[in-house]
C-alpha cells in the first residue's frame, strides 16, 4: 500500500520524517512518499526530510501551491495519510483545506491520521465538532490519543498495514490468507471513526519441542496477542459498537496458525452480531538475531469514546 503522506503542523511533521526515516520500504522503494507543511521557519529546519519535500505556508492561499508540487513529482501512489494533530489550529485549517482540494481531483482513498488530547482533558464537544468537519473532506478518520510516545505505535502499526498487498520479488512468500490494499481500505471505509490495536511478541527458536506442542503455544501466543492489541487501542472507544475489523497478523509464516487466526476471529465477532470481520497474515522474515510476530487490529464505524 503506497501512500502520499502529508504531515500538517508541527506533530505532524514529526510523524511523517519518522515514516521518511524508518518507513517500510518494498523491493528498495519507501511505501510513504513523505511531505510536511509547516507555519515556522525554525520548525522547518528541525524536520530532516529533504528541502523539496518541505513547505512553509502562512495560510490557506498556499495549499494550491502545494498541490501543483504534487503533480510534478513522479512517484506512484495508492491513497493519502494526511497527519495533522486536533490541538494545532493552523495544522487543522490547513489539512481540511488540502483534503477538500485533493478530493476534488483524485479518487484515491484519504486516510486522516489525527491526534486528539487526552480524553480527560478535553472539551469533548469541540472534538466532535472537528472531527465531523474532517469526515466531509476524507474517507477515513483514524484517531490516536496525542501522548508524546504514541508516534512509535502509529509506525509500526502503519508499517504493518501498508505491506498488505505488497509483494517482494526476492522473498516470493505469500501468506495462507492474502490481505490486499482493497482489504484494508474496505475495512476502514465506514461511518464514523477507528481505531487501531498493536501487539508484538518475540519468539523463541524451539529446536527441540514437539510439533503439537509447537502448534499449541503458536496458537495460544495468537490469542494473548489479540488481547494485548485489544487493551492497547490508539484511543478508547466503544469497540463492541463496531461495524467492521480488520486483524492482521505478520511474522514468518510457520508461527502463525490458522486455528489461531479462527478463534480469534470468533472472538472479534462476539463483540456484536453486526460487526463484519477481515483477517489475514503478512509473512515477515526472521532476522539473525530473533524473530517476532505481530497484530494489527482495526475497528472502525465507531461513534463513541470510552471514558
Amino acid at each position: 500500500m503506497k501512500l502520499l503522506t502529508v504531515g500538517v503542523g508541527l506533530r505532524g511533521a514529526k510523524i511523517a520524517e519518522l515514516f521518511h526515516k524508518e518507513g517500510v520500504r518494498v523491493n528498495g522503494a519507501p511505501l510513504f512518499k513523505c511531505f510536511t507543511i509547516l507555519n515556522d521557519e525554525a520548525q522547518l529546519r528541525t524536520i530532516s526530510i529533504k528541502d523539496d519535500r518541505k513547505f512553509y505556508m502562512r495560510d490557506k492561499k498556499g495549499v494550491t501551491g502545494f498541490l501543483n508540487s504534487l503533480t510534478r513529482i513522479y512517484e506512484i501512489w495508492e491513497g493519502s495519510l494526511v497527519l495533522a494533530s486536533l490541538e494545532d489550529d493552523f495544522a487543522f485549517e490547513i489539512s481540511l483545506d488540502f483534503c477538500e482540494r485533493l478530493k476534488k481531483f483524485s479518487e484515491d482513498p484519504l486516510i486522516y491520521l489525527t491526534l486528539v488530547p487526552s480524553l480527560g482533558d478535553v472539551n469533548i464537544s469541540e472534538i466532535k465538532r472537528k472531527m465531523k468537519e474532517i469526515q466531509k473532506v476524507s474517507d477515513v478518520i483514524m484517531v490516536f490519543e496525542g501522548r508524546s510516545e504514541v508516534d512509535h505505535k502509529i509506525l509500526n502499526a502503519l508499517n504493518l498495514l501498508a505491506l498488505a498487498g505488497e509483494v517482494d520479488f526476492k522473498r516470493r512468500v505469500s501468506g495462507e490468507v492474502v490481505v490486499d490494499t482493497s482489504d484494508v481500505f474496505n475495512a476502514l471505509k465506514s461511518d464514523g471513526f477507528s481505531v487501531v490495536g498493536f501487539a508484538e511478541q518475540k519468539v523463541n527458536f524451539d529446536f527441540f519441542k514437539k510439533k503439537s506442542e509447537l502448534k499449541a503455544i503458536r496458537t495460544r501466543r495468537v490469542l494473548e496477542m489479540l488481547e494485548q492489541a485489544m487493551r492497547n487501542l490508539s484511543i478508547n472507544a466503544e469497540i463492541e459498537k463496531a461495524k467492521s475489523a480488520l486483524l492482521l497478523f505478520c511474522g514468518p509464516k510457520d508461527e502463525i496458525t490458522m486455528e489461531g487466526i479462527f478463534e480469534a476471529i470468533n472472538k472479534v465477532e462476539s463483540l456484536n452480531e453486526d460487526i463484519v470481520v477481515r483477517y489475514g497474515d503478512c509473512p515477515i522474515s526472521p532476522t539473525l538475531i530473533t524473530k517476532k510476530v505481530a497484530l494489527v487490529l482495526l475497528f472502525s464505524g465507531l461513534r463513541s469514546f470510552k471514558f
